[in-house]
Protein backbone atom coordinates (compact mmCIF):
# COMPACT_ATOMS: atom_id res chain seq x y z
CA UNK A 1 0.00 0.00 0.00
CA UNK A 2 1.61 3.10 -0.89
CA UNK A 3 2.29 5.87 1.90
CA UNK A 4 -0.30 8.14 3.16
CA UNK A 5 0.20 11.82 2.61
CA UNK A 6 -1.50 14.59 4.30
CA UNK A 7 -1.98 18.25 3.98
CA UNK A 8 -3.44 18.63 7.71
CA UNK A 9 -2.14 17.05 10.76
CA UNK A 10 -5.31 16.80 12.05
CA UNK A 11 -6.19 14.30 9.43
CA UNK A 12 -3.69 11.75 10.83
CA UNK A 13 -6.35 11.40 14.16
CA UNK A 14 -9.28 11.13 11.04
CA UNK A 15 -7.28 7.61 9.93
CA UNK A 16 -6.61 6.09 12.89
CA UNK A 17 -10.41 6.39 13.39
CA UNK A 18 -11.03 5.22 10.25
CA UNK A 19 -8.72 2.19 10.64
CA UNK A 20 -10.21 1.23 13.57
CA UNK A 21 -13.55 0.99 12.44
CA UNK A 22 -12.03 -1.22 9.44
CA UNK A 23 -10.91 -3.52 12.07
CA UNK A 24 -13.98 -3.55 14.09
CA UNK A 25 -16.03 -4.06 11.47
CA UNK A 26 -13.95 -6.24 9.44
CA UNK A 27 -14.23 -4.84 6.44
CA UNK A 28 -11.60 -2.46 4.34
CA UNK A 29 -10.87 0.89 4.71
CA UNK A 30 -12.46 1.90 1.77
CA UNK A 31 -15.80 0.54 2.51
CA UNK A 32 -14.79 1.75 5.97
CA UNK A 33 -14.80 5.35 4.90
CA UNK A 34 -17.63 5.06 2.18
CA UNK A 35 -19.80 3.79 4.87
CA UNK A 36 -18.88 6.87 7.18
CA UNK A 37 -19.42 9.29 4.71
CA UNK A 38 -23.16 7.85 4.16
CA UNK A 39 -23.97 7.44 7.90
CA UNK A 40 -22.74 11.41 8.25
CA UNK A 41 -24.86 12.21 5.74
CA UNK A 42 -27.74 10.39 6.92
CA UNK A 43 -27.17 11.93 10.70
CA UNK A 44 -26.72 15.95 9.30
CA UNK A 45 -30.42 14.98 8.21
CA UNK A 46 -31.87 15.14 11.09
CA UNK A 47 -34.07 12.25 11.05
CA UNK A 48 -35.02 12.54 7.54
CA UNK A 49 -32.59 9.73 6.41
CA UNK A 50 -32.85 7.07 9.20
CA UNK A 51 -34.08 4.11 7.00
CA UNK A 52 -30.82 4.20 5.00
CA UNK A 53 -28.48 5.24 8.13
CA UNK A 54 -30.08 1.90 9.98
CA UNK A 55 -29.26 -0.30 6.56
CA UNK A 56 -25.33 0.56 6.67
CA UNK A 57 -25.04 0.98 10.23
CA UNK A 58 -26.00 -2.82 10.52
CA UNK A 59 -22.16 -4.01 8.96
CA UNK A 60 -20.47 -2.51 12.50
CA UNK A 61 -22.64 -3.08 15.05
CA UNK A 62 -20.82 -6.96 16.14
CA UNK A 63 -18.95 -6.71 19.76
CA UNK A 64 -19.21 -5.61 22.75
CA UNK A 65 -21.08 -2.09 23.15
CA UNK A 66 -18.55 0.65 23.49
CA UNK A 67 -16.16 -1.57 21.17
CA UNK A 68 -18.13 -1.56 18.39
CA UNK A 69 -17.24 -0.08 14.87
CA UNK A 70 -20.37 1.88 14.81
CA UNK A 71 -18.99 3.34 18.31
CA UNK A 72 -15.61 4.61 17.21
CA UNK A 73 -17.84 5.81 13.77
CA UNK A 74 -19.47 7.99 16.01
CA UNK A 75 -16.23 9.09 18.07
CA UNK A 76 -14.57 9.95 14.15
CA UNK A 77 -17.94 11.79 13.53
CA UNK A 78 -17.13 13.91 16.84
CA UNK A 79 -13.78 14.93 15.35
CA UNK A 80 -14.86 15.55 12.27
CA UNK A 81 -17.35 17.96 13.44
CA UNK A 82 -14.99 19.43 15.83
CA UNK A 83 -12.51 19.91 13.39
CA UNK A 84 -14.93 21.42 11.36
CA UNK A 85 -15.96 24.05 14.69
CA UNK A 86 -12.54 25.35 14.62
CA UNK A 87 -11.82 26.14 11.01
CA UNK A 88 -14.93 28.03 10.30
CA UNK A 89 -12.67 31.03 8.63
CA UNK A 90 -9.98 29.04 7.43
CA UNK A 91 -11.98 26.21 5.76
CA UNK A 92 -10.10 22.83 5.76
CA UNK A 93 -11.42 20.03 3.79
CA UNK A 94 -10.10 16.86 6.24
CA UNK A 95 -12.14 14.40 4.52
CA UNK A 96 -11.11 15.58 1.16
CA UNK A 97 -7.35 14.66 2.62
CA UNK A 98 -8.23 12.01 4.00
CA UNK A 99 -10.05 10.23 1.19
CA UNK A 100 -6.88 11.47 -1.47
CA UNK A 101 -4.31 10.79 1.15
CA UNK A 102 -5.43 7.34 2.60
CA UNK A 103 -8.01 6.01 0.00
CA UNK A 104 -7.37 6.27 -3.77
CA UNK A 105 -4.04 7.56 -3.68
CA UNK A 106 -4.76 9.44 -7.10
CA UNK A 107 -6.42 6.33 -8.70
CA UNK A 108 -7.69 7.20 -12.24
CA UNK A 109 -5.91 10.86 -11.90
CA UNK A 110 -8.20 11.75 -8.86
CA UNK A 111 -6.43 14.27 -7.36
CA UNK A 112 -8.05 17.02 -5.87
CA UNK A 113 -6.82 21.08 -6.40
CA UNK A 114 -4.51 22.04 -3.38
CA UNK A 115 -6.73 24.55 -1.14
CA UNK A 116 -4.00 27.34 -1.77
CA UNK A 117 -4.74 27.36 -5.62
CA UNK A 118 -8.72 27.28 -5.20
CA UNK A 119 -8.01 30.37 -2.63
CA UNK A 120 -6.23 31.53 -5.69
CA UNK A 121 -8.78 31.33 -8.25
CA UNK A 122 -11.62 32.31 -5.66
CA UNK A 123 -9.72 35.88 -5.08
CA UNK A 124 -9.27 36.43 -8.69
CA UNK A 125 -12.91 35.58 -9.42
CA UNK A 126 -15.09 37.43 -6.84
CA UNK A 127 -12.80 38.73 -4.16
CA UNK A 128 -13.80 41.90 -5.61
CA UNK A 129 -17.15 41.71 -6.21
CA UNK A 130 -19.82 43.42 -3.55
CA UNK A 131 -21.08 42.80 -0.01
CA UNK A 132 -24.17 41.01 -0.38
CA UNK A 133 -26.12 43.65 1.46
CA UNK A 134 -25.62 45.71 -1.91
CA UNK A 135 -26.66 43.34 -4.40
CA UNK A 136 -28.78 40.54 -5.49
CA UNK A 137 -28.09 37.08 -4.29
CA UNK A 138 -25.28 35.56 -5.96
CA UNK A 139 -24.48 31.48 -6.36
CA UNK A 140 -21.37 29.40 -7.59
CA UNK A 141 -21.06 26.46 -9.69
CA UNK A 142 -18.38 24.02 -9.94
CA UNK A 143 -19.32 21.28 -12.56
CA UNK A 144 -16.54 19.00 -11.07
CA UNK A 145 -16.27 19.64 -7.41
CA UNK A 146 -14.44 16.77 -6.28
CA UNK A 147 -14.89 17.61 -2.30
CA UNK A 148 -15.67 20.85 -2.65
CA UNK A 149 -12.46 22.72 -2.03
CA UNK A 150 -13.20 25.34 -4.90
CA UNK A 151 -16.93 26.34 -3.45
CA UNK A 152 -15.34 25.98 0.10
CA UNK A 153 -12.63 28.92 -0.78
CA UNK A 154 -15.25 31.08 -2.19
CA UNK A 155 -17.54 30.60 0.79
CA UNK A 156 -14.83 32.11 3.18
CA UNK A 157 -15.35 35.40 1.02
CA UNK A 158 -18.74 35.26 0.48
CA UNK A 159 -20.56 32.80 2.80
CA UNK A 160 -23.98 33.72 2.26
CA UNK A 161 -23.86 32.73 -1.54
CA UNK A 162 -25.83 29.96 -2.73
CA UNK A 163 -23.01 27.38 -3.62
CA UNK A 164 -23.55 24.38 -6.13
CA UNK A 165 -21.35 21.28 -6.52
CA UNK A 166 -21.53 18.26 -9.16
CA UNK A 167 -19.47 15.03 -9.62
CA UNK A 168 -19.52 11.84 -11.21
CA UNK A 169 -17.94 10.19 -7.81
CA UNK A 170 -21.02 9.48 -5.18
CA UNK A 171 -17.70 9.95 -2.46
CA UNK A 172 -17.16 13.36 -3.68
CA UNK A 173 -20.67 14.30 -3.66
CA UNK A 174 -20.96 13.34 0.19
CA UNK A 175 -17.78 15.07 1.19
CA UNK A 176 -18.87 18.12 -0.80
CA UNK A 177 -22.67 17.88 0.83
CA UNK A 178 -21.20 17.16 4.44
CA UNK A 179 -18.24 20.42 3.68
CA UNK A 180 -21.29 22.66 3.11
CA UNK A 181 -23.54 21.42 6.14
CA UNK A 182 -20.64 21.35 8.60
CA UNK A 183 -20.05 25.48 8.15
CA UNK A 184 -24.10 25.63 7.73
CA UNK A 185 -23.76 26.74 3.97
CA UNK A 186 -26.69 26.91 1.67
CA UNK A 187 -26.60 25.12 -1.73
CA UNK A 188 -27.31 21.99 -3.99
CA UNK A 189 -24.61 18.90 -4.18
CA UNK A 190 -25.38 16.78 -7.21
CA UNK A 191 -24.03 13.22 -8.46
CA UNK A 192 -24.10 13.48 -11.93
CA UNK A 193 -21.97 13.74 -15.11
CA UNK A 194 -21.42 17.29 -16.58
CA UNK A 195 -20.34 15.59 -19.75
CA UNK A 196 -23.34 13.16 -20.28
CA UNK A 197 -26.03 15.15 -18.65
CA UNK A 198 -26.41 12.18 -16.67
CA UNK A 199 -27.92 13.00 -12.62
CA UNK A 200 -28.48 10.40 -9.69
CA UNK A 201 -29.00 12.36 -6.37
CA UNK A 202 -29.80 16.44 -5.81
CA UNK A 203 -28.42 16.85 -1.81
CA UNK A 204 -29.50 20.30 -0.28
CA UNK A 205 -27.40 21.73 2.28
CA UNK A 206 -28.13 24.30 4.85
CA UNK A 207 -30.24 23.97 8.13
CA UNK A 208 -33.76 23.90 7.49
CA UNK A 209 -35.06 24.29 11.18
CA UNK A 210 -34.50 20.16 11.56
CA UNK A 211 -31.17 18.88 9.87
CA UNK A 212 -27.96 20.59 7.61
CA UNK A 213 -28.53 17.77 4.50
CA UNK A 214 -31.40 16.80 2.83
CA UNK A 215 -32.22 14.66 -0.77
CA UNK A 216 -34.41 16.66 -2.87
CA UNK A 217 -35.43 15.39 -6.64
CA UNK A 218 -34.78 16.81 -9.39
CA UNK A 219 -37.78 18.65 -9.82
CA UNK A 220 -37.55 20.06 -6.54
CA UNK A 221 -34.51 22.03 -7.36
CA UNK A 222 -34.42 25.87 -8.44
CA UNK A 223 -34.20 26.24 -12.44
CA UNK A 224 -30.56 27.34 -12.52
CA UNK A 225 -29.33 23.96 -10.08
CA UNK A 226 -31.34 22.13 -13.14
CA UNK A 227 -29.72 23.69 -15.98
CA UNK A 228 -26.65 23.24 -13.96
CA UNK A 229 -27.64 19.29 -14.16
CA UNK A 230 -28.56 19.09 -17.85
CA UNK A 231 -25.96 21.50 -19.58
CA UNK A 232 -23.12 19.54 -20.93
CA UNK A 233 -21.85 23.30 -21.94
CA UNK A 234 -20.99 24.39 -18.21
CA UNK A 235 -18.04 21.69 -17.95
CA UNK A 236 -17.17 22.22 -21.98
CA UNK A 237 -17.13 26.27 -21.52
CA UNK A 238 -16.43 27.08 -18.07
CA UNK A 239 -17.79 31.06 -17.54
CA UNK A 240 -17.46 33.51 -14.82
CA UNK A 241 -20.40 35.89 -14.39
CA UNK A 242 -22.44 37.88 -11.89
CA UNK A 243 -25.49 37.76 -10.63
CA UNK A 244 -27.86 40.33 -12.38
CA UNK A 245 -31.19 39.28 -11.09
CA UNK A 246 -33.90 35.89 -10.65
CA UNK A 247 -33.91 34.05 -13.39
CA UNK A 248 -37.20 34.58 -15.88
CA UNK A 249 -38.14 33.40 -19.46
CA UNK A 250 -36.18 32.40 -22.07
CA UNK A 251 -32.36 31.48 -21.67
CA UNK A 252 -30.94 33.04 -24.21
CA UNK A 253 -32.41 36.47 -23.15
CA UNK A 254 -33.04 36.15 -19.35
CA UNK A 255 -29.61 37.96 -17.35
CA UNK A 256 -27.40 34.92 -16.14
CA UNK A 257 -26.84 34.10 -12.75
CA UNK A 258 -24.36 31.64 -11.74
CA UNK A 259 -20.68 32.31 -11.37
CA UNK A 260 -19.15 29.31 -12.55
CA UNK A 261 -15.87 28.20 -11.42
CA UNK A 262 -13.89 25.26 -13.30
Amino acid sequence: MAKETFAYPETHRLLELLDEVAHRSAISRGQAFEDFLHMTVCSLSGGEMEDAYLQTVKKHTAGERGKRGCDVIARMFGELVAQSETTRDDMKDLLGDLFQGAITYGERGQFLSPMPICRLMAQINVADLPAEETTPKRSVCDPCCGSGRMLLAVAELHRNWEFTGQDIDLRCVRITAINLALRNLYGYVIHGNSLTNQHWLVYRTGFNLRGFIRELPLAACPVPVQRAVRQSEVAAAPAVEAATGPATGDQSTEPKKQLFLF
